[in-house]
């Protein structure tokens, strides 16, 4: 079975009021029996100091998790490499992750060069690079993103694309059409899904507009699938754990038929 990762948007409630950090959500994402975390960048600015950094990379030794880190930065900048990514591929580092996720930004324009440099930042820290479709217009067209990753192949930018499914509703998009048009390409997945009522907003999965266990059979079977959006206690998160664990059980057994 694919990994399945817990987002700590997940935990939204407990990380907005302070009741948690980041680097206390490591046991209850064990005891869920979760294959890894995603940590997000913006609940590590305390006072402008990534001062949970140490604590997470501590628990990410102490229970084992595999740990993606998500960073709501642009990797792009006016068709060049960010001069930001190596201070996020440090931070990558302190907290022991596997895989750094950006913005896309603006990629037109970006050349060899930037690919040898993204490159070495890969090789160098180990650590894997996605860029993901957000809910802006800039960086969320499904046209655009196809070209952006059609470019990147062009120019051999060692960059994987993480599939937000819930986000191509923000825009307008139509989640199983792009599915079908990049999700062969999705190198990780994130799920959520999201109703229009009274304002898009996620909610959980079975309540939302998105055939969400649908769009996953579109994509690599083999991708580590991460939950993000906010559960409201730990009971719930737990039903709708279960409820992905139980969907990619019969997924993969009816692979095997």
């Amino acid at each position: 079975m694919r990994d399945l990762y817990i987002n700590t948007l997940v935990y939204k409630k407990l990380l907005d009021t302070g009741m948690k950090k980041q680097s206390e959500l490591f046991a209850d994402v064990k005891r869920l029996g979760a294959s890894g975390i995603e940590c997000r960048r913006e609940y590590f600015l305390e006072n402008d100091k990534l001062e949970d950094l140490q604590r997470c990379g501590e628990q990410a030794a102490q229970t084992g998790l595999n740990v993606f880190y998500s960073v709501p930065e642009k990797l792009f900048v006016n068709g060049g490499v960010s001069p930001e990514l190596e201070k996020y591929f440090r931070e990558g580092r302190t907290i022991g992750a596997r895989n750094i996720k950006l913005n896309i930004g603006e990629p037109k324009g970006i050349d060899k060069v930037g690919a040898r440099e993204i490159a070495c930042l890969v090789d160098s820290y180990q650590i894997e690079l996605t860029i993901e479709n957000d809910q802006t217009l800039e960086n969320g067209r499904l046209n655009f993103v196809s070209d952006t990753l059609r470019l990147l192949n062009e120019v051999c930018i060692p960059v994987g694309y993480t599939f937000d499914l819930g986000n191509w509703l923000w825009l307008h998009e139509d989640p199983q059409a792009a599915a079908k048009k990049v999700g062969a390409l999705s190198t990780v997945f994130h799920l959520k899904n999201v109703s229009s009522s009274g304002g898009l907003h996620t909610v959980p999965l079975d309540d939302g507009e998105i055939d969400w266990r649908r769009a996953i059979r579109a994509c690599p079977e083999d991708i580590p699938l991460v939950m993000e959006y906010p559960i409201d206690g730990g009971e719930a998160i737990g039903r709708e754990f279960n409820k992905v664990i139980n969907a990619l059980t019969i997924a993969r057994e009816g692979a095997k038929s």
